[in-house]
């Protein structure tokens, strides 16, 4: 995928789309293309990750093991959506689970050149950081609501 190209594909993303100019060129140029099957793991709760991805096309589900309960899904990722943010931290481990629901097109960036990247432009860093902080904000709500339906007492009467 050339340079142009992903910038485009940036410029039609919720994440990305209203980005300035020169801060869209600055991901573009590190971004690269992946392609996933139906069923496929892309990454497990727990572990390091070095990828960051925006979905352009297709669904992943994000499930974590709860004790007792096994495999939860807390929500699904579609086109837009930032998956793998963790990466983006120094422990880069994963908070959950990602297996695609269909087959994905998505754009990559390795965390360590975007993490430098941020270093290098306080602006990027402040643009991309506000959004990836929105996104915790409303995975942590999806994950606590998940979590209060499987642990609710029965409404048996």
């Amino acid at each position: 995928m050339s340079s142009e190209t992903t910038l485009q594909a940036l410029q039609e993303l919720d994440f990305t789309r209203d980005l300035p100019p020169e801060q869209m060129e600055k991901l573009a140029a590190l971004a690269f293309e992946v392609h996933f099957p139906e069923n496929f793991t892309i990454f497990r709760e727990l572990e390091a990750g070095e990828l960051i991805y925006l979905i352009k096309s297709g669904q992943v589900a994000l499930f974590v093991r709860v004790p007792g309960k096994g495999r939860t899904t807390i929500l699904t990722l579609g086109p837009g959506e930032l998956l793998g943010w963790s990466s983006l931290f120094p422990s880069g481990r994963k908070t959950a689970s990602a297996r695609t629901t269909t087959p994905v097109e998505a754009i990559a960036f390795n965390a360590a050149q975007l993490r430098e990247a941020m270093e290098e432009d306080n602006a990027l860093c402040c643009s991309l950081l506000w959004r990836v902080t929105q996104i915790i904000a409303s995975r942590l709500k999806a994950t606590r609501l998940q979590l209060l339906d499987i642990y609710a007492p029965s409404q048996e009467h």
